[in-house]
């Protein structure tokens, strides 16, 4: 029987496994210490900024709203008041506006055949016919407040344009810890996490008192019944959708790269 010669070449080493790396908990906070100094910085600056600035702020807009409205013969008049830091209204006939019967009439049956005409569109068109049928219910919801207890509904035209500049600077305050928060995170220039949210912030600082301009436009020539339209569907909810679409832009251009620049040649 031919037998194999076999070599024995001392004691087997153990064989050493790699270990599993150990999770990198300093690494993860030192991460998070620096995103959140970094949404820190990239959020109070802008919000001092604001802060300081409000009473020219607040300046700059009573000249826009005073200098559109003398234009369009608004009777509505907005007065600086530097005690308090506010704009103060003041408008004809109390800004009462009430819209009378007939009004109240031919409102209530244009509700109703737009209602009407938004049932016979196609599923296609869902989300439009859903938006007008919100529509009409806000708006029926006014003139039923007008023909059934008139003298109850609360706001003025004073009123109405005083909240809307008062939740617009608020709503500035909430635009640079959002933006530190969604576009700060993003791998673009740091002078460009500090440009965009003062050029966002400015153009809310234009856009807020021309906003109002409409609002008063609309009140002074039709009337108060028009005001909870204008104020759900465009007040903050519209000044929301604009600062969704301006950082949608922002960062679609923020994530555009070429895509064949590290691609070699053949």
């Amino acid at each position: 029987m031919n037998t194999s010669p076999s070599t024995w070449s001392g004691p087997a080493q153990p064989t050493s496994k790699p270990h599993a790396p150990a999770t990198p908990v300093h690494n993860n906070r030192a991460w998070l210490w620096r995103v959140g100094l970094e949404w820190l910085a990239l959020s109070a600056w802008p919000l001092a900024l604001l802060v300081s600035l409000k009473p020219m702020l607040l300046r700059f807009w009573q000249w826009v709203i005073s200098s559109w409205s003398s234009v369009l013969g608004l009777s509505v008049t907005s007065t600086w008041s530097p005690t308090q830091s506010s704009l103060q209204w003041a408008a004809m006939d109390d800004g009462s506006f009430a819209p009378s019967s007939i009004s109240l009439a031919l409102t209530v049956s244009g509700l109703a055949l737009l209602w009407l005409w938004s049932g016979s569109c196609s599923d296609r068109m869902h989300p439009l016919k859903s938006t007008l049928r919100a529509l009409c219910v806000i708006h029926l919801s006014a003139c039923l407040v007008f023909i059934l207890a008139p003298a109850s509904f609360p706001y003025s035209v004073s009123k109405h344009l005083f909240a809307l500049l008062d939740m617009g600077y608020g709503f500035m305050l909430a635009i640079p810890p959002m933006l530190a928060l969604g576009w700060g995170i993003l791998k673009v220039p740091v002078w460009q996490k500090v440009l965009v949210p003062c050029l966002v912030l400015l153009y809310f600082a234009l856009m807020l008192p021309h906003k109002v301009l409409l609002h008063a436009w609309v009140l002074d020539n039709f009337s108060i019944l028009f005001m909870p339209l204008l104020f759900f569907c465009f007040g903050s909810l519209l000044d929301l959708w604009i600062f969704i679409a301006l950082y949608g832009w922002l960062a679609s251009l923020a994530s555009a790269r070429p895509q064949h620049a590290g691609r070699a040649a053949p």
